[in-house]
């Protein structure tokens, strides 16, 4: 009976630990384009943008010099849900919506002609 109530003891400690840390979504890196109107990720090695959902990227942009509002590139390492491949957002000019549900790393902050 004792032995019983280990191993059970065991198997609930096994599982609970299972259940407290969900997987991770799959990270992305590469360069953050915004302005008053476009949102958009082109992967690192990749000759494609991706429109961006989810999360704010504001943490990624400079503040806005002007009326214009903000402007700029930021390199960004992001982890999100990928959506199927189609013709998204403006003119269907991305490939994939992201979904970011974790904003990892960000650098290379450049602002309007800089």
């Amino acid at each position: 009976m004792k032995s019983f109530a280990i191993v059970t003891i065991a198997i609930a400690a096994s599982l609970a630990a299972c259940a407290s840390s969900p997987a991770k979504d799959p990270s992305y890196s590469g360069e953050y384009f915004y302005n008053f109107e476009n949102a958009i990720f082109t992967p690192d090695g990749k000759d494609e943008n991706w429109c961006l959902n989810g999360l704010s990227m504001q943490k990624a942009e400079l503040p806005a010099k002007n009326a214009a509002g903000p402007w700029g590139t930021s390199h960004v390492v992001l982890r999100g849900k990928l959506g199927p491949r189609g013709s998204y957002g403006g003119l269907g000019r991305c490939k994939h919506v992201l979904t970011v549900t974790e904003i990892v790393e960000i650098t290379n902050m450049r602002g309007q002609g800089e």
